[in-house]
């Protein structure tokens, strides 16, 4: 599970624990700039050709945060468009149909789109500045953007849905989002705070945001985030810019003992690397479908990358909504696969998350593999009794592992 992906290296990398070792004595958080921020920043700089300035924060709740307060402020316009699923942490703009809570459902100030779900404590009134649409739905988020363009300061979207089940994003949506942002003057917001650990969408796809958020692998297993991008826009944070600043402060942002952790992950995590834990990906995907088949299971893996995710069910899978619709009813069946790859030395996210690690060998995902089938084998006959649609045929059932 490696943290649901923010320990590309595992838990012991030997480069890691040195940098952390070697900077506790040094000092761990000075509360102003050091050498470190700049080394850090430019590695992330030289990784992602849109990010052009950075600024430091805390997680990936703090950075998608920001990076809308950024988007208001620049733009001067108010409301933000997300997607129905997409999870950008726990502040409550994010808390939205965000997939991951209960809470209670409102109509949108679009009548048009479908009532959303907010996320108990979040206030109604989060959805006069949020909107919600479908993933991968480029003709509804053409006539929300264009029914609201003089409003809509941001569109913020994750490349690959990360709870939402894996989904990736269709090159042909984002760039929808692309053009008709810079169209109507709206800022758009890559959530790559998952994404950075398959090599950054937006520099496998040429799609170039105005703002890009970062955490996870990026601190080597301490808490970081990043958001930036834009020079022009960016520079609502200089005090020397000539026009009031933005106000960003942060007593742990950048702090030096997350950077040397950081540094020292992003030195470990080339393009081989990613290269080589990518194709490790879809070989587990491809596996895990294969074994599911064997087993007589219906299920399918999606992902992208070294992420992926494995879902019940069959059916087309190109949103959270088709997500939610696998998951509905299932929720002991995932929670006894979960506990069955437990007791075969695999720990897997319980809502079907599987992400690899530099550590991560071929012999690791086909021992993993061959746990998945054993488990889906185990379960069966409370399939059979609790889930009988998804059962299937399969001419080689029961064959060992």
């Amino acid at each position: 599970m490696a943290n649901y992906g923010a320990l590309v290296h595992g838990h012991n990398h030997p480069a890691l624990v040195a940098a952390v070792r070697e900077q506790v004595e040094l000092g761990t958080a000075p509360g102003g700039p050091t050498p470190l921020q700049i080394e850090h920043a430019r590695r992330m700089c030289a990784r992602v050709p849109s990010l052009e300035k950075l600024r430091y924060c805390n997680s990936g709740t703090e950075a998608t945060m920001w990076a809308l307060r950024t988007a208001r402020a620049y733009t001067g316009r108010d409301l933000v468009v997300k997607i129905d699923g997409g999870y950008h942490g726990t502040h409550d703009w994010g808390q939205v149909n965000a997939f991951v809570a209960a809470g209670r459902r409102f109509e949108q100030c679009d009548p048009d789109l479908a009532p959303a779900v907010v996320s108990h404590g979040v206030p109604a009134g989060v959805l006069g500045s949020v909107l919600s649409i479908p993933y991968n739905d480029g003709a509804t988020a053409r006539r929300v953007m264009r029914d609201h363009s003089d409003r809509i300061a941001a569109v913020i979207v994750e490349p690959v849905l990360g709870v939402g089940g894996g989904i990736p994003a269709e090159p042909d949506f984002v760039r929808t989002l692309r053009e008709v942002t810079s169209a109507i003057g709206a800022l758009l917001v890559f959530d790559e705070c998952a994404t950075f650990r398959v090599g950054t969408w937006q520099a496998a796809h040429d799609v170039r945001p105005d703002l890009t958020t970062f955490s996870k692998i990026i601190g080597g297993g301490l808490p970081i985030g990043v958001f930036g991008g834009d020079s022009e826009v960016m520079s609502i944070f200089d005090p020397f810019s000539g026009r009031d600043p933005v106000f960003h402060a942060s007593a742990f942002g950048g702090n030096s003992l997350s950077l040397a952790a950081g540094t020292a992950a992003l030195d470990n995590f080339g393009p081989e690397e990613v290269e080589r834990l990518n194709g490790l990906g879809s070989e587990l995907r491809r596996s895990l479908d294969a074994v599911a088949e064997r087993e007589g299971v219906a299920g399918d893996s999606v992902g992208y990358g070294s992420i992926s995710y494995f879902h019940f069910g069959r059916g087309e899978l190109v949103n959270a909504g088709q997500t939610a619709a696998r998951r509905a009813g299932r929720a002991t069946l995932r929670g006894l696969l979960h506990l069955e790859l437990l007791n075969r030395g695999f720990l897997m996210g319980r809502h079907g998350i599987i992400c690899l690690s530099t550590p991560t060998r071929t012999e690791d995902v086909a021992e993993f593999t061959a746990a998945f089938g054993q488990a889906l084998r185990e379960l069966r006959p409370y399939i059979a009794q609790q889930h009988p649609e998804l059962l299937i045929e399969s001419s080689t059932h029961g064959e060992p592992a």
